[in-house]
């Protein structure tokens, strides 16, 4: 079977094509399948760059296709119910009004009815579209990310005297580090952040006199040993489509805080201490029980490892098999 994977050029984000790139790994393993990676040319999303795209796939040839998510548009450029695609989330059309989001839903939103099957990441990514648009069940499925083999149990010493947590994406707003910073004022502990600080929290940080360092641009390699030196992972997210860090810091085998509403609760099943994510109160809670309490720590731990059993590659890799040998001819 010959399929090609759709990717959004590489300066829009590399999550999706990190995911993928596991996918493929895990498919190629488990099948003798002739994959091809195809690079949308233009970065952009407005009309005149969605065309150049929607052409530059059109000229590409290939039968089967699987558009790995967000330029759901490219559905517009291709025949109807003969590709399929995965859907991550559509959390953008919530920051939108008026004739705006009207189009963006269109492109977006309303085009997911041309693919011949969508594949969901989680319930949340699911019903954030079903409240938008009608689709009929055989129409769609859920298939969770997986966790890349490299993300292997780690087993280390808690640092219970100044234990490390680690924070990733600080930029953006959504993963909460402001709420993150002031839960752990007068905590013993150290703060990594993976991204670029704001004013906003760099003042915050100042006020509360936190002891922190911070990483940008790092490597998968170096990103990985970031969870394997750090004691909590810190996750209380406010919006997500799937939020790999939780598995991932499972994964390695670190105790992880998160938000108690979905995706994110669905995602750490029972191996994640879940907070909500507003409660500067509840986050500093949860930090105290894991810095002080050595048994109820080991058991987040322990379930933790338990629940990334769901998401591992050759579970997932099957999973999207099974969906191609549904749709696609050899």
């Amino acid at each position: 079977m010959r399929l090609t994977y759709i990717f959004r050029h590489p300066n829009v984000g590399y999550s999706i094509q990190r995911v993928f790139q596991t996918i493929i790994q895990g498919i190629k393993e488990n099948n003798e399948m002739n994959v091809s990676e195809f690079f949308l040319p233009n970065p952009r999303s407005d009309i005149k760059s969605i065309l150049k795209n929607g052409r530059a796939l059109k000229k590409s040839s290939s039968k089967n296709i699987h558009i790995t998510g967000d330029a759901h548009y490219l559905l517009y450029f291709l025949k109807k119910n003969s590709s399929i695609i995965t859907v991550h989330d559509i959390m953008y059309l919530s920051y939108l009004s008026g004739l705006k989001r009207v189009v963006w839903k269109i492109l977006y939103v309303v085009s997911l009815k041309r693919a011949k099957k969508i594949i969901f990441i989680s319930d949340f990514a699911k019903n954030q579209v079903l409240k938008e648009v009608f689709l009929p069940g055989e129409k769609f499925t859920i298939i969770p990310n997986p966790i890349p083999p490299e993300f292997a149990h780690h087993p280390k010493n808690f640092d219970k005297k100044n234990p490390t947590i680690l924070h990733i994406n600080g930029h953006l707003e959504r993963k909460n580090l402001g709420r993150t910073i002031e839960a752990i004022q007068n905590l013993k502990c150290r703060l990594r952040i993976i991204g670029k600080l704001s004013s906003a929290n760099i003042n915050l940080l100042n006020k509360y006199n936190i002891s922190y360092s911070v990483a940008q641009n790092l490597t998968n390699e170096e990103v990985i040993n970031e969870y394997i030196n750090c004691d909590i992972v810190n996750f209380p997210s406010l919006l997500e489509g799937f939020g790999m860090p939780i598995i991932e810091g499972q994964a390695i085998g670190r105790p992880v805080v998160t938000s108690n509403i979905p995706p994110m609760k669905d995602v750490a099943g029972e191996g994640g201490l879940t907070v909500d994510p507003k409660s500067v109160l509840e986050i500093r809670e949860a930090y105290k029980n894991l810095i002080e309490n050595d048994e109820f720590r080991n058991k987040v731990v322990t379930d933790g490892l338990i629940n990334v059993e769901r998401f591992k590659l050759g579970r997932i890799a099957q999973q999207y098999q099974s969906v191609y040998n549904e749709c696609f001819i050899s």
